[in-house]
């Protein structure tokens, strides 16, 4: 029988998305899971497994005719034993042989790795990514996930920790970072900054920003910041065009460093491309090597929250130009 299906599993902060993926990377049916409800390892074993079943049922297969099951997680992973080395914001993971117990319990292909870097494989193979040959993909959110792709592979490095781009430093002098550094990129452009920011405009006046924080119930989030820059609040753009300067120096850096074809912005916070980008550009542009700012494209992310699901798909796949084998 021609194994045709992949499942591939994103697992978030909020949910676990499953997605059953085609060999041309569309997303054919998706189930999410609470991540609070499955997130302790064997029920996440469980509920996965359960979930993938469901998914080939309904195209007429079982998990052993699937091509396999991707996962990414959030956090580090020994990728040559595929063991998941822990989760910060999830407790109960520790060295989880997740690839053993899912294949013991599916009883098909199973392949583990980091959510950003199927997020980074997702957009290379099926995304804004298609036809470069080395990529930097950054994903804009609570932190900074990165994923790197240099001559058509994956990045690993020595311990599976290569992009961990939101922690590099941009500033020793600058805010201290959740990891404990000081002036790590993450700490600049990071949802925490944003706020940070955004707090000291309203202390400093009136205006939009002020006006829609109350309407959204006192709450400030960068979707609030981003509608006032719109309004044309000149201290919540102030807080954009400093948002782009940042991003920029650390983008500026990175292609100093790889030389990538593209540099992908995704995550939420990538929605406010118009306030920001402006000031990205310029900034590597100003900061960058000529050759580098000439060679480098730094473009938004296509596939949005499907990015993880079709990743998981990609590295099951294991070809290097996303295409199954």
């Amino acid at each position: 029988m021609t194994r045709r299906w992949t499942v591939g599993v994103d697992f978030g902060a909020t949910n676990v998305k499953v997605g059953l993926v085609s060999p041309t990377g569309h997303v054919a049916a998706a189930q999410a899971l609470e991540s609070r409800d499955v997130g302790r390892p064997g029920r996440f074993v469980e509920a996965v497994s359960e979930a993938a079943e469901r998914l080939a049922r309904s195209v007429g297969e079982r998990p052993a005719t699937l091509r396999g099951v991707g996962v990414g997680v959030p956090g580090p992973v020994d990728v040559r034993r595929e063991v998941v080395e822990f989760l910060v914001n999830v407790p109960g993971w520790r060295r989880v042989p997740l690839r053993r117990w899912l294949e013991r319990r599916l009883r098909c292909r199973c392949a583990v790795d980091n959510d950003a870097n199927l997020a980074a494989l997702g957009e290379f193979a099926f995304g804004a990514g298609r036809g470069a040959r080395g990529l930097v993909c950054l994903t804009l959110g609570t932190g900074v996930g990165g994923g790197l792709i240099l001559d058509g592979s994956l990045v690993h490095g020595a311990s599976g920790s290569a992009g961990e781009v939101g922690h590099m430093v941009i500033d020793p002098r600058g805010p201290r970072c959740g990891c404990g550094a000081r002036g790590c990129l993450e700490a600049h452009v990071g949802t925490a900054a944003l706020l940070r920011m955004g707090r000291q405009a309203l202390r400093e006046g009136a205006g939009p920003l002020r006006r829609l924080t109350r309407e959204a119930g006192g709450r400030l989030t960068p979707a609030v910041l981003s509608r006032a820059a719109r309004l044309g609040d000149a201290r919540a753009q102030r807080i954009w065009a400093a948002f782009g300067h940042w991003l920029g120096i650390g983008v500026a850096n990175l292609a100093n460093l790889l030389n990538p074809d593209r540099v992908i912005l995704g995550g939420g916070v990538a929605g406010a491309w118009s306030l920001f980008y402006p000031s990205l550009s310029g900034t590597v542009r100003a900061q960058a090597l000529a050759t580098a700012a000439r060679s480098v494209r730094i473009v938004r992310a296509r596939l949005g929250t499907r990015a993880g699901i079709v990743g998981a798909a990609v590295l099951i796949w294991g070809a290097k130009g996303g295409k199954p084998a």
